[in-house]
């Protein structure tokens, strides 16, 4: 079984609890079942899928899954209480298959106490709603990105980053040490819905993209903010973990993003009539 596919078992099995907590009504409950696959999140975001895969190898199976000692010692957290729970539903679980995916739950948390992530990822989980997509590294061109992505001997598994004030999704295959990135349309939604809930009448406004670059670095978005270059809108993105922003020239972000929805709509159509014609045959 691949960590994607045992990654994603586990989800499922967290999400029928949390589906469960919500029916009963156990409010606690169904926080921390949220909680508990937002973990898994935080490690596929920051690509640490394959560093998790290999840490589970370390990991001696026992028939008692043990705590991080690192998180024991990270008192009043919301992680201890999340362990507390997978404990109680370890010991609770009769179904091997089931056992399984909790085991691998646990070994979640405890991968991010043991390598001194704690702080990041609820971090992460507290404010991934209100913050841009998490990218984890930022070029200038794509060239440079290129670059990066072969220079490494181990790439992150797949994550998002910055080329210019474009998102790419970057994939590394380990099996065939495949790699690669396409563009993705992270951004173009938020823009568009924030564009919908109407432009600030007079936002911040600058004659040069430099001007308004200078201004942002002691004036950090929380994390979108409309700004104004040479009287044409944009939208400031602050990316907290790179500590810097992008812009985004209204306009034309939402023209693109009006032919990247036709072009889906198209590709789908395509794709429907393909397999109607298959059935026919």
């Amino acid at each position: 079984m691949s960590i994607y596919h045992s990654l994603h078992s586990a989800f499922l099995f967290a999400a029928s609890r949390r589906h469960a907590a919500e029916f009963e009504g156990r409010k606690e409950e169904q926080r921390l079942w949220i909680q508990v696959n937002a973990y898994r999140d935080f490690i596929m975001a920051t690509g640490q899928v394959y560093l998790f895969e290999d840490y589970l190898k370390e990991v001696a199976p026992m028939t008692s899954p043990q705590v991080s000692t690192a998180l024991e010692a990270h008192q009043d957290t919301i992680s201890q209480r999340v362990m507390a729970l997978l404990l109680k539903v370890f010991d609770e679980t009769p179904v091997p298959e089931q056992k399984q995916s909790v085991s691998l739950l646990i070994s979640q948390v405890n991968f991010i106490a043991d390598t001194g992530q704690l702080e990041a990822c609820e971090d992460y989980i507290k404010n991934r709603l209100g913050h841009a997509p998490l990218a984890i590294e930022h070029f200038t061109t794509r060239e440079e990105a290129e670059t990066w992505l072969r220079s490494l001997t181990e790439p992150p598994s797949s994550v998002l980053i910055l080329i210019g004030d474009e998102y790419h999704q970057m994939w590394h295959d380990r099996k065939d040490n495949t790699r690669g990135m396409y563009r993705e349309y992270m951004l173009e939604p938020y823009v568009e819905g924030l564009v919908a809930e109407g432009i600030p009448p007079n936002p911040p406004s600058f004659k040069t993209r430099a001007e308004a670059e200078a201004w942002l670095e002691n004036h950090p978005t929380a994390p979108f903010e409309f700004v104004s270059i040479a009287g044409e809108h944009h939208l400031a993105v602050h990316h907290q973990r790179l500590k810097r922003h992008t812009l985004h020239h209204v306009a034309s972000t939402l023209t693109q993003w009006e032919e990247r929805k036709r072009a889906v709509e198209r590709e789908e159509a395509q794709n429907a009539v393909v397999e109607a014609e298959g059935e026919d045959e």
